[in-house]
């Protein structure tokens, strides 16, 4: 036979009968269009039964964020592992889902529009490199799923969960990736030029067929065995395996809305209309007032028919991937709370498939009690009422007392979510149904919501007593001053628990040394409402925030200081809902960044060295919420002999919460070990003699965990003030 070298081309329909063929295809199309657009219908269908939500503001901003997260896998990759396995499968899916485009360009439009000649897109120079491209992303695409089945199948990451849609996705996938190949490669070997009838030379033999090196190097392997230059066995084959590729094609496809690859479409979408309101901020209540004078007020999350349309599509959207539960405290502790397992709660019950528990238990939608009120809807035909799902109480069907309260509100979960869910809200909606409707809450939860409404602080302690922290300080007071460049609002505990009092002292030292202009409230201020807000009680939260405003609103000041970070959060980003003036009236700082600030300007100078090695703890909301990381380093680096030490993989976005977020600072533990015996046991991995905070709450807390765990003499816990302030002295 003589050999002859001719010009790249990709010929579609190579060994494929025409015109059945194309007509099997186009009917697969059709039939896949119809079935997947049902699925997705349906899915909007039960989005729109949520509350409305409004997310269409700051369109470009949320455009641009929602192509840096889909084409950059920018929250995807920040788990380095299990994000590159996902980059390699989403561009290696990527590339072949555009060339499958590029051939049906060619088939469809091109040619027919522009002739056989001139509508050629895979010939020469541009399909030599579409060959190299594809089999190169091909290959990535193949190894990323076999990594993912390693990882699920294998190895068994105890975050993971299989579903039997699982192994359908990762087996057709395989088959898509694999078959692939395996259809090329046949080509390759036995693919005849010009044509079969006039063959003078096969694919395989070309000095371009290497460039598609997977199928290339599979022809040599079919040639070898027999299967090469126009085998029957081989066409036959070959055209076996293309109509089967195109019916799993079609059938992946139409199956997306009804298995977890839903994703592809849900997870970008959700992206898009992320929260773009202050991380810090949770949504108030619309109308609180006018909604419980109603005779049936509906506060919080309830049922079902209490979520927002974009609470719908979180559950539509997550992948179950488990990063949030990975680096959920509570989880850790063995408290019942799995952030995803909220998530895929609520989905399972949505979609009325069989609920899956952490525990691995499975329940029928059948099987749920039904909420007094709405009783059961209509008879299924077998004798029983079916369930209405959108009125099901989600308390004692789904959820338990020790799962919802046991979330610290650290924000971990939603931080490192690649789906952009917001698992805190949906928590803190359920406590607002428990605190405000049910009065169903925990002892602890009702013993602190009390003293804020009844004392003005969680302590339950006298108002006459907020301003003994100070004596002997001369610490000025805005009812005499009513001007000051800073005001420093105290907080509860730095007013009322005694470990707390000794930072605020030494805050107000070094603003005195530093000659900063302040003054405090004093009797005036009373408790921000932060807690009451994370417990549920938004309606004694919002009358704390009204009297403080109120109180604000009397003086002139350009800054509010905290030491506090949950003071300093609300402050910041939620007062301003309430026609609180952070942002436009004056400026909301921590104390760690004004004394960053008052170190670099020199009106602080620490010369007095601190032989010490010292780790420091992130503080939940003025680190992951707020992006306070630096200036804490920054002073403490300042001070002469300071040696700062991190906890490894557990600092800055990812430092585990110290456990006492969401009101567990007045709470006993809920899981089998205490979340901040596990977090100081993080902090001391690298022998540090001090561990320094910023926050009266992570303060008790490791107070607490070291007279416990041995650690009481060997481990000073200090703030970065009482650290600065010794070697400024």
């Amino acid at each position: 036979m003589q050999q002859e070298q001719v010009i790249a081309l990709r010929e579609i329909y190579w060994n494929i009968p025409q015109p059945y063929g194309s007509l099997f295809l186009y009917s697969l199309i059709i039939i896949t269009t119809v079935v997947m657009s049902w699925g997705i219908i349906r899915d909007i269908s039960r989005w729109r039964k949520g509350r409305p939500d409004p997310r269409l503001d700051q369109v470009p901003s949320r455009a641009a964020e929602f192509l840096v997260q889909l084409f950059g896998q920018k929250k995807v990759l920040r788990d380095r592992r299990p994000g590159s396995m996902h980059a390699l499968i989403f561009f290696g899916f990527l590339a072949l889902f555009i060339g499958t485009d590029i051939i049906a360009v060619e088939e469809d439009f091109t040619v027919p529009l522009m002739g056989e000649e001139a509508g050629k897109i895979l010939v020469g120079g541009f399909y030599q490199a579409y060959e190299i491209i594809l089999d190169t992303l091909g290959l990535v695409f193949v190894l990323g799923l076999l990594w993912a089945a390693l990882r699920r199948y294998q190895r068994k990451e105890p975050r993971l969960d299989s579903r039997r849609t699982d192994a359908w996705v990762l087996a057709v996938l395989l088959f898509l990736g694999i078959g692939g190949f395996l259809i090329e490669g046949l080509r390759i070997a036995n693919q005849c030029w010009p044509s079969h009838e006039q063959c003078l030379t096969f694919t395989y033999e070309q000095s371009w067929a290497p460039l598609a090196f997977v199928g290339f190097s599979l022809a040599g392997l079919f040639r070898a065995i027999g299967l090469g230059d126009g085998s029957p066995v081989a066409l036959g084959l070959h055209q076996l395996l293309w109509f089967t590729h195109a019916g799993a094609t079609a059938a992946f496809i139409a199956t997306l809305p009804f298995s977890k690859f839903k994703h592809i479409f849900y997870t970008p979408l959700n992206t898009f209309f992320r929260d773009t309101t202050p991380q810090g901020a949770l949504d108030p209540i619309p109308d609180l007032e006018a909604e419980i004078e109603k005779d049936e007020p509906r506060l919080g999350v309830a049922t079902l028919a209490d979520l927002s349309w974009k609470q719908r599509l979180d559950l539509d959207a997550c992948m179950r991937c488990g990063r949030c539960q990975a680096n959920c405290p509570a989880h850790a502790s063995g408290a019942d709370l799995s952030p995803k397992y909220i998530i895929t709660k609520l989905h399972d019950l949505m979609r009325e498939e069989p609920i899956r528990f952490k525990d691995g238990t499975v329940k029928l939608v059948k099987d749920l009690e039904a909420g007094e009120e709405h009783g059961k809807s209509n008879g299924n035909g077998n004798g029983h009422a079916a369930i209405d799902v959108e009125t099901v109480p989600l308390y004692g069907n789904l959820f338990t007392e020790n799962e919802l309260w046991s979330c610290t509100t650290c924000y971990a979960c939603v931080y490192e979510c690649p789906a952009m869910i917001e698992h805190v809200d949906d928590i803190v909606g359920a406590r607002r149904h428990l605190t405000m409707i049910a009065s169903e809450v925990p002892a602890g939860v009702k013993r602190v919501l009390e003293g804020i409404e009844r004392a003005g602080n969680p302590w339950r302690l006298p108002q006459r007593e907020r301003t003994a922290w100070a004596e002997g300080l001369d610490v000025p007071v805005m009812a005499e001053k009513e001007e000051a460049e800073v005001l420093y609002w105290v907080g509860c505990a730095p007013s009322y628990d005694e470990r707390s009092k000794r930072v605020a002292r030494a805050f107000v030292q070094l603003m005195q040394l530093a000659g900063v202009d302040f003054a405090i409230l004093g009797d005036e201020e009373t408790c921000n409402g932060d807690p009451a807000r994370r417990m549920g009680e938004e309606l004694l939260y919002q009358s704390q925030v009204q009297q403080n405003i109120e109180t604000m609103k009397q003086y002139r000041f350009k800054r509010v200081v905290t030491t506090c970070p949950h003071c300093f959060n609300t402050i910041k980003n939620e007062y301003p809902q309430f026609g609180g003036g952070a942002g436009t009236e004056y400026e909301v700082v921590h104390h760690t960044q004004l004394l960053d600030e008052l170190v670099k300007s020199g009106k602080l100078k620490p010369v007095r060295p601190v032989n010490q090695t010292v780790v420091y703890h992130d503080p939940c909301y003025i680190g992951r919420y707020n992006d306070v990381f630096e200036p804490p380093r920054q002073v403490l680096q300042s001070i002469p002999g300071v040696k700062l030490v991190e906890a490894p993989e557990r600092n800055r976005e990812r430092a585990m919460c110290c456990g006492g977020g969401g009101g567990n600072v007045w709470l006993e533990g809920w899981g089998k070990e205490q979340v901040n015996y596990i977090r100081l046991e993080q902090l001391t991995q690298n022998q540090p003699q001090t561990l320094a905070m910023s926050c009266p709450f992570c303060m008790v807390m490791f107070e607490d965990a070291a007279k416990n765990t041995g650690r009481d003499e060997t481990l000073q816990r200090r703030d970065i003030a009482e650290l600065l302030l010794e070697a400024v002295k």
